[in-house]
């Protein structure tokens, strides 16, 4: 098997302990969108993990559908939403953004599962990997709906995720307070980034051919790194700060007779 073969059964492996883990944390806590959206994503990051590693044994019809629906366009802006639930306080925000991607989610899966498919497309040469990185588009029919779904769910997710996640780093550290946020927006942000780099350096390389290794390398070793440090930049970002004891004054203050 090849290398992309093992990235993807480490991503899967990796992405569903993480999922299990975050869901559990707002499972505790009763309370959080971020932390289900999060969770969710996650999920399906493990998915996406999971149909690469079929894919990786010959042509699967449901894999590759699920494949591209996870990784091409509904991953990043759930995640993007968890970030904007911890971010913005203002419900009708929250509501009608989440009312749209759902709508598109939804809408997306149906349009995956019943658009034609060319699986005669489909000839991996032992490495699915780059396959998946450089000719999967062969196999996807040319429409307006993925030429312009894809880039809107790709740009409206990356720009929550890492964009959110920078401005919040920046607010918390000029304010001098949770460095924990700062920190843990800090791994949200390089998480985001290194798989929307390396997409974007595939997408490049159908232009420019000398980008096409670069690319394939960053994209699959950057799904496997970004998982593991958008998770460690998600408990960062949402750890409970312990509580400040009050000194002596101020408990006179309060209760003069003690």
């Amino acid at each position: 098997m090849a290398i992309s073969f093992y990235v993807g059964l480490a991503t899967t492996i990796v992405s569903a302990v993480l999922a299990f883990l975050v869901l559990q944390r707002y499972a505790r806590k009763r309370k959080g969108a971020h932390l289900l959206l999060w969770g969710i994503g996650l999920v399906l990051w493990a998915v996406a993990g999971l149909c690469e590693v079929i894919l990786a044994f010959g042509w699967s019809d449901p894999a590759f559908r699920l494949w591209y629906w996870t990784g091409a366009l509904v991953i990043p802006p759930i995640l993007g939403q968890g970030t904007l639930h911890l971010l913005v306080k203002r419900k009708e925000i929250l509501i009608v953004t989440d009312i749209v991607i759902g709508v598109l989610a939804f809408a997306s899966l149906i349009w995956a599962f019943s658009i034609p498919l060319n699986a005669s497309a489909f000839r991996p040469g032992g490495d699915v990997g780059v396959f998946l990185t450089e000719s999967y588009r062969d196999i996807l029919p040319a429409s307006p709906v993925r030429r312009v779904l894809a880039p809107f769910m790709n740009g409206w997710g990356t720009v929550l995720l890492v964009g959110g996640a920078i401005y919040s780093a920046i607010l918390f550290f000029r304010k001098q307070i949770m460095p924990n946020r700062v920190l843990g927006n800090i791994f949200i942000a390089v998480g985001g980034i290194i798989p929307a780099f390396g997409g974007s350096l595939v997408k490049m390389a159908e232009t420019t051919p000398e980008l096409t290794p670069l690319g394939s390398t960053l994209k699959f070793a950057g799904i496997l790194l970004g998982v593991v440090l958008l998770f460690i930049g998600f408990q960062l970002a949402v750890k409970d700060m312990p509580i400040k004891a009050p000194d002596a004054r101020t408990l006179n203050t309060v209760n003069p007779a003690s």
